[in-house]
Formats: structure tokens, sequence, C-alpha cells
């Protein structure tokens, strides 16, 4: 009889044991999770600043943009938090974004070499890329405010 008795202490204290191990990794899983979650919201906020900033510095002057926390995002590896509708909306906008960056800078260039040479010909290049780019500059907004408007970015 005490065999038995010792056989079923035996087995709760293993039961005890194992069900203490597996609370602990799941109160774990839980506080990581949690540390996303709260990594996740962070960085949404980060972004959503950092939209607004940029969409405000979209003029005809062409200025350079600085897509700084996106770019810091994209080298750490903090995309990964985000949901695939959400990583796709931003990164879109993004690209938009530096796409008019860049064309930006060709304006830039355009009004440099009008300036330089005063011919008739920079003049119309200049004219023809400062068009093109004040329609970029629209379409690039419009984007920003779609992004800005989504439910997971405006709620924060």
């Amino acid at each position: 009889m005490s065999e038995s008795i010792n056989q079923v202490t035996l087995a709760l204290e293993l039961i005890v044991t194992f069900s203490g191990v597996f609370l602990a990794f799941m109160l774990d899983r839980v506080i990581d999770w949690r540390k996303e979650q709260q990594a996740k919201k962070e960085l949404l906020k980060n972004l959503s600043c950092e939209l607004n900033e940029l969409k405000n510095s979209l003029t005809k002057d062409a200025p350079k943009l600085y897509p700084d926390i996106w770019d810091s995002a994209v080298a750490s590896g903090q995309l990964e938090l985000l949901d695939s509708e959400q990583l796709t909306k931003l990164t879109n906008v993004y690209r938009k974004i530096k796409g008019t960056d860049y064309e930006g800078t060709r304006v830039r260039d355009a009004k440099d070499a009008f300036e330089e040479t005063s011919s008739p010909d920079a003049r119309k290049h200049y004219s023809i890329q400062s068009q093109a780019h004040e329609k970029r500059i629209e379409e690039t907004k419009a984007l920003i405010d779609e992004v800005l408007n989504e439910p997971w970015l405006k709620s924060l």
C-alpha cells in the first residue's frame, strides 16, 4: 500500500512540476506577445507622424523628403510586426513618396540648369518637369491621406 501511495505522490509531483513549467512558458509567451503589440502600436504611431510630416512638406519647391522612420523600420526588421495588409499599404505609399522625392531631385536639377543658362530649352524642360511634379505631389498627398484614414492607423 505504501508503494502505491509513493507512486501516486510521484505522479502528483510530476503533474504539478509539468503544470508549473507549462504555466511559466505560457506566461512568457503572453509577455512576449504583449511586448510585440506595444512595439507594433509604437511603430504605427511613429509612421503616422512621419506620414503627416512628409505630406506637409510636399510643396512645389520640391524639398528633399526624409522617410527616416520607415527606412529604420525596414533596416531593423520591425516591419515583421505588421499585418500583410498594413505592410502592403505602407510599402505602396512609401514607394510613391520615394518616387516623388526622386522626381523632386530632377525638378531641382532642371531649375538649376535653367537658372544657369536661361535658355528657352532649359526653361521648357523645367516647366514640363515642374508640372509633372505638381501632379505627382497631389497623387502622393491623396495616397498618404488614404493610408492615414485606415482604421488601424487612424485609431492611434
